[in-house]
């Protein structure tokens, strides 16, 4: 071990040694006293960034970093058999939490603050959909092919929860703690109301109120819209554009009503694939491109919806297995 220090050691761990210092260290490694030592460092290590993880101001970045450097230790760790199984364990379960902990952090007036309890995740896939209970007596409708993430248990200033996909919201009154829905770079706050929110990737995002007040705001934008009743914005990263709707069409989306006003077949036809877990095809391109206003019931076998649908805009349609074919 005369050839080995505890400097040299750590700029092992961190993996900034030159190639004759690694070629020093790793054959020292060989040596009973050297599986000993790194044994003994590791543990250091992993406790500093557990005390830095805890003690620092959160910041993603910081913590990504962290988490980087632990599994740097772990990969150096398993280079050299046998270290203390444990160790392996406690390391690993680190390094997810030091990830998780920048992932769960919310902000607040663009200065960090304490991390959130421990988020609960839904994903529904195509043609599923789940009523979500929260535990500030909020109840979300989850669209299908749809995912939200949200607290077990709403603390602090706020109510924040993330969404991908299509939900409708009845959100409990609570002037005290706006509830607010981010959506990739857009931030829906409310106080107490229902409206309903599509995120899909791709397309524009739209935010619709059946009952009260809520305020739409990109990140980069700053405020977008603040919607009443009846009213709805459209935001494609460009141009927010503001429609009224029929508040009693949106409130029955919750039940399978679908209600699509001047809308392209392949925008009915791309919802459809969400609620029924199929897959639409168009034999004519031009067909999909057809404008409609239709009112649809998803509830109702998916054959009642496509005879609906093919009736009033002159097209017929076949199937196989659960590819559609619209002609």
């Amino acid at each position: 071990m005369a050839n080995i220090t505890r400097a040299l050691l750590l700029k092992y761990l961190d993996n900034n040694c030159s190639d004759a210092e690694k070629n020093i260290v790793e054959a020292c490694l060989q040596q009973p006293e050297g599986k000993a030592m790194l044994d003994l460092l590791l543990e250091e290590r992993m406790q500093q960034d557990m005390e830095d993880s805890m003690d620092a101001p959160v910041d993603i970045a910081r913590q990504q970093q962290w988490a980087a450097n632990m599994h740097t230790r772990i990969r150096r760790g398993e280079a050299v058999k046998p270290l203390k199984k444990r160790y392996y364990i406690a390391a690993a379960v680190a390094a997810s939490i030091l990830l998780l902990a920048g992932v769960f952090t919310f902000f607040n007036n663009g200065r960090s603050e304490r991390t959130v309890p421990l988020l609960a995740l839904q994903q529904n896939k195509a043609g599923e959909r789940k009523i979500i209970h929260l535990s500030d007596g909020s109840a979300i409708h989850l669209g299908a092919a749809s995912q939200l993430q949200y607290p077990e248990q709403f603390t602090g200033a706020t109510r924040e929860i993330t969404l991908s996909g299509e939900a409708f919201f009845d959100i409990a009154a609570d002037p005290a703690h706006p509830f607010i829905i981010h959506t990739g770079t857009i931030a829906t706050t409310v106080l107490g109301t229902s409206f309903k929110i599509a995120a899909f990737e791709g397309q524009p995002l739209i935010v619709s109120v059946a009952t009260g007040k809520v305020r739409v705001e990109d990140r980069n934008r700053g405020q977008l819209a603040v919607l009443t009743a009846g009213k709805q914005v459209s935001w494609n990263n460009e141009q927010a554009l503001l429609e009224d709707i029929r508040a009693e069409d949106l409130a029955g989306w919750q039940n399978g009503r679908l209600v699509f006003n001047n809308q392209s077949l392949l925008e009915v036809a791309a919802t459809l694939e969400r609620w029924y877990d199929v897959k639409i095809h168009f034999s004519r391109p031009k067909k999909s491109k057809e404008k409609v206003t239709v009112t649809l019931f998803a509830g109702a076998a998916l054959k009642a919806t496509l005879q609906t649908l093919a009736a009033g805009n002159n097209f017929t349609w076949s199937a196989k297995g659960r590819e559609i074919y619209i002609h």
